[in-house]
């Protein structure tokens, strides 16, 4: 009975509520609470203050719910491509699982898939407004950041590595860390974003979110996120030289002092003798999950059903992971899934770049500023997961297909903005005109 008594339960709860209520007024909220909970995942870190309960599942009927309900109030958006893409890439799933040498393990992950899709669609349908990506942008940030607060916590007052040794909300050590590592470009950026004092809180935000993924000793997600760091700074430097060098002195800093020897040794164990055994397993798996799609070129083996064949492929062990979020969607679903897939990281990638470009000259206006700093972030965090993506089979990763959306939806927003201030100075012209032309005649 604790669990039902405890803070946590009860902030939950209420929270839940407050975004269940609005939500029947704006689906949108709904929507937001269920990506707040498929991020956070309240009962992997409250797992011994919470009841078994699938609290996701529960706001995803609200927000569709709502959203049907609301269904002819909603402003419309244009996202034809997107929505083409990802149902077609929904239709190779299906076909995928109905060929699949298992439908067992075909329907357990399809099922995850389906719920991916089903509420990214949803959600493109919801998102219609600026401050809309601005708020997703935020629940990104506060919740990523606090799983990052919990790390750090735990490491210095307890000495614990759970994340390492048990991982997070379903995914291995690998998947966490990737996970943390892409609230790094949200830290930076929302830096530039913010005016006033509190936004160098921001910076202590990244050097914790550094420290975090180190704790979870992945060299992939360390390396990933050493990557796309370097290249927004070498970006950045252009307009913000010495303070984005403070930052790089910072970040330095944080990665030199603060982690432990045992933790460096990891990371600079990537160009090390020791990555011997562990990347030659990694490219045993791509092999193997290479011919495996070859051998399956249309529809693949069936959805996660190559790790069940990839030690006949030349794995080093059975049921092995490709390791490779590519190559994995390949031999599981076939070249064609893995061709959309991989569209849809290019369509987002295009598609944040000229958000990005079309607000670049309203950043004095506090919206559009916050709305393409958020753009910024997340073009960049998709740029950790892309990378990291090469190391990881995380196709069923949430937070990705977040921020797909949040690019696919961007620019239509983007305009609606730059189309509504048109309006505005079109009708001030017209006032302004009108107002001369009395005072001529008067006169």
């Amino acid at each position: 009975m604790q669990g039902y008594f405890s803070k946590q339960m009860i902030f939950l709860v209420c929270t839940m509520g407050f975004f269940t209520v609005r939500s029947f007024v704006d689906p949108f909220w709904g929507v937001l609470m269920y990506y707040g909970l498929a991020v956070l995942r309240p009962q992997a870190i409250w797992d011994w203050a919470l009841p078994e309960f699938r609290w996701s599942l529960l706001a995803a009927l609200v927000a569709i719910v709502t959203t049907i309900l609301n269904a002819s109030s909603v402003k419309k958006v244009n996202q034809f491509r997107f929505l083409t893409l990802t149902i077609l890439f929904g239709g190779c799933l299906f076909l995928s699982y109905c060929l699949a040498n298992d439908q067992v393990v075909a329907g357990r992950y399809g099922w995850e898939y389906a719920k991916i899709l089903l509420m990214v669609i949803i959600a493109s349908y919801v998102v219609r407004e600026k401050w809309h990506i601005r708020y997703l942008g935020w629940m990104i940030f506060l919740c990523l950041t606090y799983l990052v607060y919990e790390v750090n916590l735990q490491y210095l007052i307890d000495r614990r590595l759970d994340i390492y040794n048990r991982g997070y909300g379903g995914l291995d050590n690998n998947g966490a860390a990737l996970m943390l590592a892409m609230v790094a470009p949200f830290c930076y950026y929302y830096f530039f974003a913010g005016r006033r004092w509190w936004r160098w809180g921001f910076l202590f935000c990244l050097i914790s979110t550094f420290h975090a993924v180190m704790l979870t000793q992945s060299r992939g997600a360390m390396l990933s996120t050493l990557v796309v760091m370097l290249g927004i700074l070498v970006t950045r430097a252009r307009k913000k030289f010495l303070k984005t060098m403070f930052i790089g002195v910072v970040l330095g800093f944080a990665v030199l002092y603060l982690a432990g020897p045992d933790i460096r040794m990891r990371f600079l164990s990537i160009t090390g003798p020791e990555r011997d055994a562990s990347s030659q397993s990694r490219l045993d798996s791509w092999k193997a999950g290479w011919r495996i799609a070859w051998d399956y070129p249309w529809f693949g083996a069936g959805i996660r059903n190559a790790n069940l064949l990839a030690e006949q492929y030349g794995a080093d062990m059975k049921g092995r992971t490709i390791h490779n979020v590519y190559i994995q969607i390949a031999a599981d679903v076939g070249f064609p899934a893995a061709v959309i897939y991989v569209s849809l990281l290019g369509f987002a990638f295009w598609r944040l770049g000229r958000a990005i470009r079309m607000t670049r000259g309203s950043l004095e206006d506090m919206e559009d500023r916050w709305f393409h700093y958020t753009c910024r972030a997340s073009i960049w965090s998709l740029g950790i997961f892309s990378i990291g993506a090469l190391f990881l089979s995380l196709e069923t990763f949430e937070l990705c297909y977040l921020i797909i959306l949040i690019g696919a939806v961007a620019p239509s927003l983007a305009s609606q903005g730059n189309e509504e201030r048109q309006e505005l100075d079109v009708e001030a012209a017209e006032r302004k005109r009108v107002k001369i032309s009395t005072e001529g005649l008067s006169t």
